[in-house]
């Protein structure tokens, strides 16, 4: 069963959610990094992000388990991750969408997200048996 809180989903598009939380690990990259580098930021914020919402508002920590597993031990990624965790806890806690297919480009003003947002209510309790 889902845990009891309060989730909202807001009228900001997904995608400049997902901007706003990966702008730790954006800011650290030169700004003509490389596209690869800019993706991998991205697809740390975006592991971090659902891993959170299927263990706090699906109750299925299997994926936050994974996480935690592939960057155990590592030096940096695991503390790395730790941090992007309790930042979406802390900052983002209440914003209960999933994160579904994105995509990042760069254009003269920057970069650009697009993001499909889905609605962690509409899942099935347990959407991947694991066993």
């Amino acid at each position: 069963m889902a845990r009891e809180r309060t989730q909202v989903f807001p009228n900001r598009k997904i995608s400049e959610t997902l901007l706003e939380f990966a702008a730790p690990l954006l800011d650290t990259l030169r700004e003509e990094a490389p596209d690869r580098e800019i993706r991998k930021a991205l697809e740390v914020a975006y592991t971090a992000w659902n891993a959170v919402i299927f263990a706090d508002v699906l109750n299925n920590n299997q994926y936050i388990d994974d996480v935690r597993r592939l960057t155990a031990g590592a030096a940096g990624p695991d503390i790395l991750m730790e941090r992007m965790i309790a930042r979406k806890r802390a900052l983002f806690g209440d914003d209960a969408r999933l994160i579904g297919d994105w995509s990042v480009t760069r254009t003269a003003g920057g970069l650009s997200v697009r993001a499909d947002a889905r609605d962690s209510h509409s899942l099935p309790q347990n959407p991947v048996d694991r066993q």
